[in-house]
């Protein structure tokens, strides 16, 4: 679904990393009866996809743009840009790299762990892989996650993941 939107902020918050794009009511809608978790791609001016969520905020639903997203295409308040939406067909709601699918395929383990998580839990942990762009850095920040997964039983704790990543690194 394809709509002209404009880049606003949030009256109460407006910080650089909230601004957002509204998404008009009709197309919330069609697309709710496709995506019912609300997990679409959005094409920005035709030329730059990225993984989302349609977010609520009481009486709308929007598009939040990140800061890397705002300052990549040099989006600024009042903006406008042309949109589309799509249901987001990824088995995680986002890309899962090459790295972390290898280290899933070589510990079964770890992997169960990962996909008993919810799938935003699933999804942050992706993200922290994703980030890297250095192909060694995401083997070890997967491997450091089962790992993590797999000494607490599946529990999942942001902090001592953090722990675990500075162990990791400093050995």
């Amino acid at each position: 679904m394809k709509f002209n939107g404009q880049v606003c902020s949030f009256d109460d918050n407006a910080l650089y990393w909230e601004l957002h794009i509204p998404i008009p009511p009709a197309v919330f809608e069609r697309l709710l009866k496709e995506a019912k978790d609300k997990r679409v791609v959005c094409t920005l001016d035709g030329n730059f996809s990225f993984h989302c969520a349609m977010l609520p905020k009481s009486t709308f639903h929007y598009i939040l743009l990140n800061k890397e997203i705002s300052k990549k295409l040099n989006l600024h308040l009042n903006d406008d840009v042309e949109v589309e939406l799509v249901k987001d067909e990824s088995k995680y709601g986002m890309p899962l790299s090459e790295e972390m699918e290898e280290v899933f395929f070589s510990d079964p383990e770890g992997s169960e762990f990962f996909h008993q998580l919810t799938p935003g839990k699933q999804r942050s942990l992706i993200h922290v892989v994703n980030k890297y762009k250095s192909s060694q850095l995401r083997i070890e920040k997967s491997f450091v996650i089962l790992e993590h997964l797999k000494n607490r039983k599946g529990i999942l704790d942001f902090k001592g993941l953090n722990e675990d990543f500075k162990n990791f690194k400093n050995r």
